[in-house]
């Protein structure tokens, strides 16, 4: 028997509903705004009870790591939704090409985890004449009778996220796989429920707390990570313009693309963000993040390209697949 659009919502809400279930949701959430809102309101107040009875269990402090490694996976699929209910009910009275690159974009952030993407990173460098000043500012070589003695080396340079690989799965799971210079591998990445990461040979660091060592993933000082496209949606729809920008070439391949342009009032983040992806089965297959923040220096630019899609293995996420058996593994907390 169907259920109804009531019992539907309360499925999803509870981590009960079917991945066709979650998708009529979102149908339904996207078409009426005002179904929208009543769905995040209901959502939200779901959530914010659960939350005040673990803090009051455990404490505020121990309720959030908990609620957060133990609600990972009940929650994803809802907030999904409800992310695809507050685009809608923002975008309402912006404007209907707001609302249709608005919505679409819930949709990517809405589409059902069931695959392995792998993605390759491509971070294009400060442009030539920041380069050009910074080899004016470089000291000049000595001439052999005037060489200092020989100084302790510098520490070893963080790896590049040029040429990176990053692995995605199930929201909040992933795999950043960076080479530094002398050839060395760092390995960071998260279950959903606890984070990790090893350079080389060395001991694997663990910590409970999901988001530890997500700081070398593109967009995440930004709020614009996209392990999960939940996670940088919320800022999208805070800080951004959201449009469509269809090319010649997306258009011969069947693809489509969201240009989301910084607002004026907005203070950090890339000043355009564009994603590519699959109309047919919301998959994204670019994201490019534009002209970022050099303050703290780093690439210009970042664009993640699509290689691979495999069947979903929940245990690559781990790191006990990534190095091999009698590794130091140390608890952080």
């Amino acid at each position: 028997m169907t259920r109804s659009f009531d019992d539907l919502i309360h499925a999803v809400i509870d981590g009960e509903a079917t991945d066709a279930e979650r998708a009529e949701v979102s149908r339904q959430v996207a078409a009426d705004p005002a179904q929208a809102r009543a769905f995040a309101r209901l959502a939200l107040m779901h959530d914010a009870i659960d939350r005040e009875l673990g803090a009051a269990a455990e404490g505020r402090a121990s309720a959030r790591r908990v609620h957060w490694a133990a609600g990972a996976r009940r929650f994803a699929a809802a907030a999904a939704v409800v992310l695809v209910a507050g685009t809608v009910a923002f975008l309402a009275t912006r404007g209907q090409p707001a609302l249709a690159a608005g919505a679409e974009a819930a949709r990517l952030a809405a589409r059902a985890c069931d695959s392995h993407r792998t993605y390759v990173i491509h971070a294009e460098p400060q442009g030539s004449r920041e380069g050009a000043r910074a080899a004016e500012r470089r000291p000049r070589a000595l001439a052999p009778a005037q060489r200092v003695p020989d100084r302790p080396r510098p520490p070893r340079a963080k790896p590049s996220i040029d040429e990176a690989l990053l692995h995605v799965g199930a929201p909040g799971s992933y795999v950043l796989v960076r080479t530094g210079a002398d050839g060395t591998e760092t390995v960071s990445g998260s279950d959903g429920r606890s984070a990790w990461s090893f350079a080389g040979d060395g001991p694997v660091r663990v910590s409970r707390d999901p988001s530890r060592f997500r700081g070398a993933l593109p967009g995440e000082q930004h709020g614009l990570a996209f392990v999960d496209p939940v996670d940088g949606l919320k800022e999208l729809l805070r800080s951004y313009d959201v449009a469509f920008d269809d090319s010649k070439a997306d258009a011969a391949a069947g693809l489509r693309t969201i240009a989301a342009t910084r607002r004026a009032d907005a203070s950090r983040g890339p000043k355009v963000v564009r994603i590519t992806y699959d109309p047919a089965d919301a998959t994204i297959v670019r994201m490019q993040l534009d002209r970022l923040p050099q303050a703290n220096g780093g690439p210009r630019s970042v664009t993640l390209e699509l290689v691979e899609q495999s069947p979903l293995e929940p245990a690559f996420f781990t790191h006990e697949a990534h190095h091999g058996a009698g590794r130091t593994v140390i608890k952080e907390d």
